[in-house]
Order: C-alpha cells, then sequence, then structure tokens
C-alpha cells in the first residue's frame, strides 16, 4: 500500500477530502522523522515501535575492482513489529497436508 492509497482508502472511508487527509498523514510522519532524529522511540500500539541506531563501519569489497572500502558508521531506523501484527488469522492459513 502507498501512501496515496492509504489517503484514499481514510477519505472514502471517513468521509473527508483527500487533501485534508493527505496533510494529516505528512504531519504525522514529519512529527515521526522529527523524534526518530532526536533519538526518541515511537510506538504504535498493536503495530509495532521504531528506533534511531547507528548501523557499525564495515570493510566492504569492491565489487568492480576487488578493492577493499570502507563504509563509515550510518543511521538507521529499527521497526520492531507488534506480536499480534505478524500473526496470521486462522482463516487464511494453510492447512498442512
Amino acid at each position: 500500500m502507498t501512501q496515496s492509497q492509504l489517503a484514499r482508502a481514510i477519505a472514502k472511508e471517513f468521509f473527508l477530502p483527500l487533501v485534508d487527509v493527505t496533510r494529516i498523514i505528512d504531519s504525522i510522519l514529519a512529527k515521526m522523522t522529527a523524534s526518530l532524529q532526536k533519538g526518541e522511540w515511537v510506538y504504535f500500539k498493536d503495530f509495532g515501535s521504531f528506533t534511531k541506531k547507528t548501523r557499525p563501519g564495515r570493510h566492504v569489497r569492491h565489487p568492480k575492482t576487488g578493492q577493499l572500502i570502507w563504509i563509515p558508521p550510518r543511521p538507521d531506523v529499527d521497526f520492531n513489529p507488534a506480536k499480534g501484527l505478524l500473526k496470521t488469522p486462522a482463516s487464511i492459513r494453510r492447512k498442512r497436508k
């Protein structure tokens, strides 16, 4: 699902103008981004949590030259899904043969 598909679905469900829904989603994402940039934890109940982490630097081999190069540490976002998010409803589980 893309951001525009989500906006259309929300606008249709709640009978809101698409422009307003798009502004709301943009605002939510901006607030999440600002919190993560400050190093804060972002949590949505029954969905999951986002945390800022730093990937360690490492040496890798350049694919064309074979030369070892250094990739410096860089910031990243880690997502931990809520337990219920990954569970599949019983009605769509595959039956074992």
